[in-house]
């Protein structure tokens, strides 16, 4: 397979990037806009080679600690990298880190540690950048998991400035932070930034720490304090239960896709998420360069258009991805048996795992 390198200096995409962080405050031509995009497509394809030969080793070290482990990557959406470039003062699309992102869900919380200590303590070529606990210091909208940051470090020199962003969850993490981007994704809101409406950012900051609450196995202990009953009101004011089975989604062409068998290889999947039809419509790809062209051109025609959102992701069936990303299914299945967890326990005196 060919792989995309990248087809411009690091100069260059810096300065792409900038342009592109001040597109709500300067006018550009058309043409100009259309070249710091095609650099910005050219840089992120390129991640796809360094993710490849990273995804390997986290896999085998995932798999190793948990064999029902979900391990898949994703190319950062075009509408996310400038979103983050305008947001983040400083931040330079050439040190942009998360650009090219694995995603680790293991089945509980001392799993989630422990893949994080055999992958750092690992035998790998690739250099650790950077380590974050989100869970140990949760962020201030409440999400939980271990990332880490690794600098492709392998045979193919020109991938040398390359890095990885590796996401750690357990499932219950992981159901809060789908959650977030369902409720965001089709509110039109910023949640996942901490914007958007108080009361849902507000709620999301209380179940966070429920759902804590429930990996350490003190829901009933503290089901009395003021966070639980400000969770318990919030529940109650946005009726979170019915909405979000309001957003459930239904699949185009879902089913021809749910018994693929691709021999362990993975797939490139590119979903396109029709909000206002509530459906989701699956393009799937084998090689990197039809996949990331396809990509290209999706979000480029749906760039003004709130209705639509396309991602690339890989996973090795449909099947896995909707257990990895079911955020663009829009569900949140796993979310809503927490949140019956936390009710259950305030009108009891025990919890069943």
């Amino acid at each position: 397979m060919d792989w995309v390198e990248l087809s411009f200096s690091k100069k260059e995409v810096r300065r792409s990037g900038d342009y592109l962080a001040n597109l709500e405050t300067v006018k550009f031509s058309p043409k100009d806009f259309l070249r710091a995009y095609g650099v910005l497509d050219n840089w992120r394809a390129s991640h796809a080679y360094p993710l490849q030969s990273m995804l390997g080793y986290y896999r085998k070290k995932a798999m190793d600690i948990d064999p029902k482990a979900i391990v898949v990557r994703r190319l950062k959406r075009a509408p996310s990298i400038i979103s983050k470039l305008m947001r983040e003062s400083g931040m330079k699309l050439d040190r942009m880190e998360d650009i090219g992102g694995c995603r680790i869900v293991v089945s509980n919380l001392s799993q989630v540690y422990a893949v994080k200590n055999a992958i750092v303590k690992g035998r790998t070529r690739n250099i650790l950048r950077r380590e974050r606990d989100y869970i140990k210091d949760p962020k201030p909208s409440g999400y939980r998991g271990i990332h880490l940051v690794y600098r492709y470090n392998g045979q193919k020199e020109q991938y040398s400035s390359h890095s990885v962003e590796l996401q750690i969850r357990s499932k219950v993490q992981h159901s809060w932070a789908t959650a977030v981007e369902v409720v965001g994704t089709f509110t039109g809101q910023g949640l996942k930034a901490s914007q958007g409406a108080e009361d849902w950012l507000e709620f999301f900051r209380l179940a966070s720490v429920a759902f804590s609450d429930i990996e350490h196995k003190t829901l009933i202990e503290n089901k009395n304090t003021k966070d639980r009953k400000r969770l318990l009101e919030s529940i109650e004011k946005l009726g979170v239960q019915p909405r979000l089975k309001a957003f459930a989604v239904s699949t185009q062409h879902l089913n021809q896709h749910l018994n693929r068998s691709t021999d362990n290889t993975f797939t490139y999947f590119l979903l396109l998420l029709k909000i206002d039809q509530q459906k989701i419509q699956i393009f799937s790809h084998i090689d990197v360069d039809s996949a990331t062209a396809q990509y290209a051109d999706f979000e480029k025609r749906i760039r003004n258009d709130r209705q639509r959102d396309v991602v690339l992701v890989s996973a090795d069936s449909v099947r896995g991805l909707k257990k990895a990303y079911p955020n663009y299914f829009a569900d949140t299945t796993e979310f809503s048996k927490n949140i019956e967890r936390i009710l259950s326990a305030h009108n009891s005196q025990e919890i069943k795992d």
